[in-house]
């Protein structure tokens, strides 16, 4: 009979269990992302304001957000409503507020093309951009907390 010494080497304790350091590195990760977003340009640190509130909302234990394959007319309709309220809020000269009716999806047949393609394009890729942080840190965290 063989000593169980022999088959399994001795490792410390701390290498034992590695998940430890999970919280430290999701933290890490944040801080750099943080500090990655302050370079932003003015206009980009206005639209990603408003896409991480909308996300916030949007970020529960079920949520569509979190569907295997999520819906795209979903994500086009999120990215359509911030780009409205980026426009009135230009058009007006100051922040509004999202009300119970601008949170129901207008029908297709009620929606405005975009007037400024380079803002369209700029909110699609920083919602999809943060959608694709807060799902991947759902998928890595959530086991953990």
């Amino acid at each position: 009979m063989t000593d169980r010494s022999d088959f399994y080497p001795r490792i410390p304790f701390y290498m034992a269990y590695p998940a430890q350091s999970m919280y430290l590195t999701e933290m890490e990760y944040e801080k750099d992302l943080e500090r990655m977003k302050s370079y932003y340009p003015a206009e980009a640190q206005k639209v990603m304001k408003l896409v991480e509130q909308r996300l916030d909302e949007l970020e529960y234990e079920g949520s569509r957000i979190y569907d295997e394959e999520p819906d795209r007319l979903m994500i086009q309709m999120e990215v359509d409503r911030l780009y409205r309220m980026l426009a009135e809020e230009e058009e007006t000269g100051k922040e509004s507020r999202s009300t119970y009716f601008e949170m129901v999806p207008l029908s297709l047949s009620e929606r405005r093309p975009c007037r400024d393609s380079w803002l369209c394009s700029m909110v699609g890729v920083l919602f999809n951009t943060e959608l694709y942080k807060r799902r991947c840190r759902h998928r890595r965290c959530r086991r953990y907390w």
